[in-house]
């Protein structure tokens, strides 16, 4: 009889250990044409990606990014249409309180880096299965070339 409370009390346990257990979700790899990032505009792709069956309490991607060097990049998140300018598949934005920031790189040292975004509307896109990635020139000047995006993976824990 003594152990039956014992044991309910390690399978609660259990139960709350995997509720927390992380889940990984793989966004399918993206270019962004660099040639269509405008001066102090934001250009967002929408991400393509699996939605996890269930819901995330946070988001962490990361990845590898390349780029030329010389560059400094802003990248934000949007979990809804981020606004109604489109050329092509890239969606061209005016800056906006919107858009959350969720990272920034440097390409100063080097043309690929690991890249790691964090934010809510990561999260909130992830979960809706409408997400949508921006980047912005920081610095550098305005040129031509592939950013790349690779092995993007949104490491996750699960709402317990």
């Amino acid at each position: 009889m003594r152990s039956f409370p014992l044991l309910l009390l390690v399978l609660s346990g259990l139960l709350f250990g995997c509720s927390n257990a992380p889940l990984s979700v793989a966004l399918r790899d993206f270019d962004v044409d660099v040639a269509a990032v405008q001066s102090n505009k934001i250009v967002f792709v929408k991400q393509s990606f699996d939605r996890p069956p269930v819901s995330l309490s946070r988001v962490e991607l990361e990845g590898s990014l390349t780029y030329q060097t010389g560059f400094t990049f802003s990248f934000f998140a949007s979990d809804t249409e981020p606004c109604n300018t489109r050329s092509g598949a890239y969606y061209l934005c005016d800056p906006s309180s919107k858009f959350e920031q969720i990272g920034t790189a440097d390409f100063q040292s080097g043309s690929t880096q690991p890249l790691k975004l964090i934010g809510n509307q990561l999260t909130s896109g992830i979960n809706s299965g409408n997400l949508w990635i921006g980047v912005r020139l920081d610095s550098g000047l305005f040129t031509s070339g592939t950013m790349q995006f690779r092995n993007m993976i949104a490491r996750v824990a699960l709402v317990p």
